[in-house]
């Protein structure tokens, strides 16, 4: 579906997984379940279903004339225009669709939290606040497509917003606080990053969307796009019963929901489900039992029971799972329903009782989740400390190799302070600022406006984000000793670093050098399920073309440069420096050695790993000084020592 006519798109007609339809339904009977996250690759109508939401959702009360859609009957959650004007009587009030409102990835904060009114202080000379997203979001669904892309700064703006419910602006010399409770929907594709921790547990439920491979249903999603193409009134004519009838269902449940309570044998059991389960905190029990209400409602119920939890529980405990980075995302479907069995069944036979946790029929503890490696032993590995060589060359270049904030010229990132437009720049207006410039010279300007500004009075924002670090991993997978070792060291190493590469900003890649050439493995993502799929299993063995290694991590480097500039370039060399295959005809140890040059005169902040036993590793420190590299020595590389070693150089 396109973006424009998505929400015409009646929800009925959307052919995609009952857990997607499910997950939004409950949501709309009961918003403080906490909005769903959808993943899936593109192309399975994760954005039509949500759009499609509002042709489907049943009116509410709203003051009329609010720019915060505020809830009459409710004073305690009243902007200050409304809370003012109920002081002098009753509040107008009018009926609508709650508002589905779309967060780009590409909004600036101003645009998303609100900022001063242009027009009020330049004709007035009033400040007085413009409302942004998280005011037209409040009592509606805020909608982010790709939210696994969205900026850390509008992170940090969300979570505020979404834990306290209310929106505090405090720039431009004016403070403003209005009401943001909103149902938070995003969808992502997991190849593109990782979601950073804090929000993926803000949603209440996610669902996992994959594409449909019966070919019958695949012909139906064809005949209802087209259909839709041909005549959109018509198709949603024809589609109208059906969402007149879903209308009434959320509207009977969303009546009902009030009437329903979880008795404690439930509560027992959704407590038992979640700490059997290993989540962290306590958010996934409390949301577990308002989606469980929900469905039931949803079915026409007014009792819940154990199946209801079912039901709701994979959603619930799909993105809350302890997991290590080289474990599938995918819960235990299996070990959950023998966890609900084992819960229900000590839930039956302590009725009456004081409550206890369930035990297995071999009187045991439940046994937690164990995630299995696709790294073999390697995740196991203790931490072995770096040997950093006192006396090479470790000057960094230009460039730090640091995580750092940079400013910016693309009006994206944190507004942090002002100063006087560069020449020949775009300007960023920062109104507080140039009022406040303006301000002493009024006496003597005619004009207009309630402040007449001049050129010389303007000045820009300056913006900052932060940036992030590309690390490509090149790794000797030639036949000398240990480079299976090395293989699954560096691979290890890898899922270690994409851990908090989201919040970090980071990607991470793999190139292996081996027999008369090298390979682009692991091209530099953020995503743990992208790399799954391309490291599981590698091949070793040949001759050991360090040359080629090189240039083809510089290529991969340089492009992920040209991509973002401001990107801090990496590269681990993993490898014993024995070069025995050049460039051509070349010397294979001469063609390494010019080759690690290039790496200095690019400016690539470049770490050698040793992996030679003790007293042999003259040929990689060779390499390290024509590269102007950092130089380590590992007695045993593992994941995590190799982890651990580039994190402290990157921190450094």
């Amino acid at each position: 579906m396109a973006r424009e006519d998505a929400s015409a798109y009646p929800f009925s007609a959307v052919v995609a997984q009952d857990a997607l339809k499910t997950a939004l339904l409950i949501n709309a009977i009961d918003p403080r379940v906490g909005g769903v996250l959808i993943r899936g690759e593109k192309g399975t109508a994760k954005s039509t279903a949500v759009r499609g939401m509002t042709t489907v959702l049943p009116e509410i009360d709203v003051v009329e004339g609010c720019r915060f859609g505020c809830d009459p009957g409710d004073r305690r959650e009243l902007c200050p225009d409304c809370a003012e004007a109920r002081a002098a009587g009753p509040l107008p009030r009018i009926r609508r669709r709650p508002a589905i409102v779309d967060l780009p990835v590409s909004a600036t904060e101003d645009r998303v939290v609100g900022t001063l009114d242009l027009e009020a202080a330049l004709k007035h000379g009033e400040r007085r606040f413009e409302p942004g997203l998280l005011a037209r979001a409040n009592r509606g669904i805020l909608y982010i497509d790709e939210v696994n892309l969205l900026d850390d700064h509008l992170v940090d703006t969300l979570l505020d917003a979404a834990a306290s419910g209310r929106n505090i602006v405090e720039r431009e010399g004016i403070r403003y606080e209005h009401p943001a409770r909103f149902v938070l929907v995003g969808t992502m594709n997991p190849e593109e990053g990782e979601l950073r921790p804090q929000l993926l547990d803000r949603f209440g439920l996610c669902v996992d969307v994959r594409g449909i491979t019966d070919a019958d249903v695949r012909v139906e999603v064809m005949r209802r796009r087209r259909a839709y193409e041909d005549d959109p009134v018509g198709f949603a004519r024809a589609w109208e019963p059906e969402q007149q009838s879903l209308r009434e269902v959320l509207t009977g449940a969303i009546h009902t929901l009030p009437d329903v309570e979880l008795d404690d044998d439930l509560l027992f059991l959704i407590a038992s489900v979640c700490a059997s389960m290993e989540v962290d905190g306590h958010r996934a029990d409390l949301v577990m039992a308002r989606a469980a209400t929900a469905y039931a409602v949803l079915g026409g119920r007014r009792e819940v029971t154990p199946a209801d939890v079912q039901a709701v529980a994979p959603m619930v405990l799909a993105h809350r799972m302890r997991k290590t980075p080289f474990a599938e995302d995918r819960l235990d479907e299996e070990r959950l329903q023998q966890v609900i069995s084992q819960s229900s069944s000590a839930t039956d036979s302590t009725q009456g009782e004081s409550p206890t946790r369930p035990e297995p029929a071999d009187g045991s503890l439940p046994a937690p989740v164990q995630a299995e490696s696709s790294v073999g032993e390697a995740a196991a590995a203790p931490d072995v400390e770096a040997e950093l060589v006192v006396g090479m060359d470790r000057v960094r270049r230009s460039r730090s190799g640091r995580r750092q904030e940079t400013t910016t010229s693309d009006r994206s990132g944190r507004y942090v302070r002002a100063e006087e437009p560069r020449p020949g720049a775009p300007v960023d207006l920062a109104l507080d600022a140039t009022i406040r410039a303006a301000a002493p010279n009024q006496a003597g300007r005619q004009g207009d406006l309630a402040i007449n500004v001049g050129p010389a009075d303007v000045r820009s924002k300056v913006r900052t984000r932060r940036v992030g670090a590309s690390i490509v991993f090149c790794v000797d997978a030639s036949g000398s000793m240990g480079a299976a070792n090395r293989m699954e060291a560096a691979k290890a190493a890898v899922f270690e670093l994409l851990v908090d590469a989201y919040q970090r900003r980071d990607r991470v890649g793999l190139v292996a050098f081996r027999g008369d050439g090298a390979e682009v493995v692991l091209p530099p993502t953020g995503s743990v399920e992208l790399a799954q799929l391309r490291l599981r299993s590698l091949p070793t063995g040949g001759a050991t073309p360090v040359a080629h290694g090189i240039l083809k991590s510089l290529d991969v480097l340089a492009a992920e440069t040209r991509r973002d500039d401001s990107v801090v370039p990496w590269m681990v060399l993993l490898t014993d420096g024995k070069a025995n295959v050049g460039l051509a005809d070349g010397l294979g140890s001469e063609d390494a050695r010019l080759a690690a040059t290039r790496l200095r005169e690019a400016s690539i902040n470049t770490l050698v790993i040793d992996t030679s036993g003790p007293g042999s590793g003259i040929a990689a420190r060779e390499l390290a000084r024509a590269a102007g590299a950092e130089y380590v020595r590992v007695g045993a590389p593992s994941g995590v020592s190799l982890a651990s070693a580039v994190r402290q150089r990157l921190a450094g």
